[in-house]
């Protein structure tokens, strides 16, 4: 874990969860927001389509994390995948704890920023299942693989994370790691 990045007074812990598609993200990451009342955001709103994982990465770092860190609201947005579009999605109020899920959320740039990352690990053919009951098919699953692959390359996001965990994480292990790591909300 971390120091704590400089930030306004009021703001609380920086939680990122990546790992690639149909690991458990967004799962993990309800149940902790939920556990803990912190704001919780998706990177995968942030994707301009399913071309747009490294985009959303840097848009989720510059339009979100920073002015966050500086006190600010954050009006939120999300891509509407059936118009092609992005769309307003509420607002990131100043203050509290906040997590950020989904493909692309540990970066090099995002990493400074949070106080903790964790990488979720999950053998691909159970991502794969996870993905298409999600999705539907898997149409995309390959060229969106090959955008995983390019990326967590260039980055390195796994070797960046303080906890690797598996697909069947829950939220009381995962708490349970925390407090033995000294991290809370």
């Amino acid at each position: 874990m971390s120091a704590s990045p400089s930030r306004a007074a009021g703001s609380g812990a920086v939680v990122l969860i990546d790992g690639r598609s149909g690991a458990g993200k967004t799962s993990l990451a309800g149940a902790l927001a939920a556990r803990t009342g912190a704001a919780l955001v998706h990177v995968e709103d942030y994707y301009p389509g399913w071309n747009g994982l490294a985009a959303g990465a840097e848009a989720i770092v510059s339009e979100v994390l920073e002015p966050w860190l500086r006190g600010e609201s954050v009006a939120l947005r999300r891509w509407n995948w059936h118009e092609d579009r992005f769309e307003p999605a509420g607002a990131l109020a100043a203050g509290g704890n906040l997590i950020i899920e989904g493909c692309g959320a540990i970066s090099r740039r995002s990493r400074p920023l949070a106080d903790l990352a964790i990488w979720l690990e999950g053998e691909e053919s159970l991502r794969r299942t996870r993905a298409r009951a999600r999705d539907g098919d898997d149409a995309w699953w390959s060229p969106w693989r090959e955008q995983e692959d390019a990326f967590y390359a260039a980055e390195g996001s796994p070797t960046l994370a303080d906890l690797i965990l598996g697909p069947a994480t829950g939220v009381d292990e995962l708490m349970a790691l925390l407090s033995e790591r000294g991290f809370a909300f």
